[in-house]
Order: C-alpha cells, then structure tokens, then sequence
C-alpha cells in the first residue's frame, strides 16, 4: 500500500509459500522492493519482464484479446485443467474463455492450483521444457509430490524409469 502512492504495484505471482512476485510501475515496483527489503524479506530481485503481466494495468490488453477470444471456438476439455486464476477446474467452454481473458490481468495462484491438484489425487508432476523453476516449486509446495523434469535426455530417462 504504501508503494502505491507511486503508482500501480500489485502482487501476480503467488509462487510457492514465501515467493510472492509483485509487478507495476517502475517507481511503485522499486519502492515495493526498497519496503521489503527494510521488512526483511530474504530476497528481492527485479525480474527482466517486457509488460506488467497479470496486473491491473493489463485490463487493455485483457478487453483486446476478449474479442479475438470471443470469435475463437473451444471446446470442452477432454482432461480437467486447474486455472491459474481462480485454481478451479472448468469444463463449460464460455466460461474457460472468460478466465482465459481474466488471467491477462489477475494474480497467478500457483499454490492454490497445486494444492487443488494434490486434492484431486495427483501425486506426480512432469515439467516439459526448459528449466525446472515449476517443478521445483511444486517441491516446496508440497514435499509429497513427486517431480521431474524432462528439460534433457537425462531428465527424460529418469521420468520414464520411474514413472
């Protein structure tokens, strides 16, 4: 709150337990930083970022993709998909459109989507891609997940041995 006063800064990114993202102005973000550091946050580090994602101040950008969304067909999912922006599952195809336009501007509630698929029986989580960063935070949100990481052949081979 007290950063506002310089702008728009808001929290997006709601990662694991202790690793909040927050993004906005320049001047609001910085001051955030500078607060939080004072507060004793373990760690403060500006991410290289080309947008203000999931903030507020994305709403142009949300009210422009809803009319591309509106005319795009979808379909029912055949698998449920957790959504970032609410951590529900959607099978109605308007209404997974509209959280697909919300999640332009809306916090990321990681660990509320991790902790809504351990409750659904999930017990492993298979990272496709580079890096390890959501695989990893899958760990720290929950330490009975079991996580992989297929960003080489090693990671491939181990998933598929143990899988």
């Amino acid at each position: 709150r007290e950063a506002s006063s310089l702008g728009v800064v808001e929290a997006v990114n709601f990662n694991s337990p202790g690793q909040v993202v927050i993004a906005g102005q320049v001047a609001a973000v910085e001051k955030a930083s500078e607060l939080l550091k004072a507060a004793g946050a373990k760690r403060v580090l500006p991410l290289p970022v080309s947008a203000p994602f999931h903030t507020s101040l994305m709403k142009p950008a949300a009210d422009k993709m809803a009319v591309h969304i509106a005319s795009t067909p979808f379909f029912a999912p055949a698998i449920p998909v957790v959504h970032n922006v609410n951590a529900k599952t959607e099978s109605d195809p308007e209404k997974i459109k509209q959280l697909m336009i919300q999640q332009i501007n809306s916090p990321v509630l990681w660990v509320d989507c991790v902790h809504a698929l351990v409750a659904t029986g999930i017990t492993t989580v298979v990272e496709c891609g580079p890096g390890k960063v959501l695989s990893g935070l899958c760990a720290r949100i929950d330490k009975s997940l079991n996580t992989f990481g297929l960003e080489d052949v090693s990671g491939i081979e181990k998933a598929l041995a143990e899988i």
